[in-house]
């Protein structure tokens, strides 16, 4: 039987340990990390906590849905073990009876249908470079340019260090990337506070990349989960983008954990120049699917 559980609800312990033994070892579904990064969040729960499904929520205009919050790239269902085709469409009807609008990003293992004409699904794209072996061995799989990129890196003084907090990458990124974007004070707040989370309980590295004294190029904050090492932020400099600052950082993180981790997860992306970017380092193609759902009321439901 599925349940909606309201947060005072939830069992954490049951409900972390079943996000904890998922296939795949994605921290985001995890109490605190959702605590982190949303006001309001509650869960679909199977059984005894045998799967769950998170779901961050807001209320607009009187009416509930559920969406993704900042810094979170993949949701969905985490089980114990596989589930039916049976079990996820029960999944699917339960969030149906409980919003009336939902906006959700599904974990790679959690295939679903497009149950009606208020549902509609997209396949998104991830990038994973699979590790737990040589750096001479991950180098093979670099393409040709970045060789050569890395070659020429060979000439220039790069200082590398693991010692920023995340403070300097958010206000580097800020001062660069965020103005083009506009990003609302959420996002900051949000990042924020899970890096530091993430860093108090020793999941996270930050890596950034000086020029010279002061000369801060560019910089990355690396989730450890389970093996599993996960881009989560990263930040460039003008000078840092000229001087291919990332290709650098990326190769160095590199050197230093490809035979102690599994995977490094890019968190993919949708922009062509950043999916090249990663597959250049020979990380694969995984997809995983974007679920909306909308039973809004006509004409209302027009506008989504």
């Amino acid at each position: 039987m599925i349940n909606y559980r309201e947060h005072h609800y939830i069992d954490f312990e049951k409900y972390n340990n079943c996000v904890q033994r998922n296939a795949q070892k994605i921290p985001y579904a995890l109490s605190w990390y959702l605590d982190s990064v949303c006001e309001q969040w509650d869960c679909l729960v199977l059984n005894d906590y045998d799967a769950v499904w998170p779901l961050p929520f807001r209320n607009k205009f009187g009416l509930k849905y559920f969406y993704r919050p900042f810094a979170i790239q993949q949701l969905g269902i985490f089980s114990k073990q596989g589930l039916s085709e049976e079990q996820i469409v029960a999944f699917q009807q339960k969030i149906s009876e409980n919003c009336r609008f939902a906006d959700l990003y599904l974990n790679e293992n959690q295939v679903v249908n497009a149950l009606s004409l208020k549902w509609e699904i997209n396949a998104q794209s991830n990038f994973v470079l699979k590790l737990k072996r040589s750096y001479q061995d991950v180098y093979k799989g670099f393409n040709s340019n970045l060789k050569r990129k890395l070659k020429k890196h060979q000439q220039t003084n790069f200082d590398l260090f693991e010692s920023d907090g995340p403070k300097v990458l958010i206000d580097l990124f800020n001062d660069n990337k965020g103005k083009e974007l506009k990003l609302p004070s959420e996002f900051y707040r949000s990042m924020e506070k899970v890096m530091f989370q993430l860093l108090h309980r020793g999941l996270a590295k930050v890596f950034t990349i000086y020029g010279g004294p002061n000369q801060l190029l560019a910089g990355v904050f690396f989730i450890e989960y389970q093996g599993r090492a996960i881009f989560l932020f990263s930040a460039l400099s003008p000078m840092g983008k000229e001087m291919d600052a990332m290709t650098y950082l990326i190769n160095e993180f590199l050197i230093y954990n490809s035979e102690r981790l599994e995977e490094l997860d890019f968190e993919g992306s949708q922009q062509q120049g950043l999916a090249r970017f990663y597959q250049s380092f020979g990380a694969d193609a995984q997809s995983y699917n974007h679920l909306k759902y909308n039973g809004l009321p006509w004409p209302i439901s027009l506008l989504k």
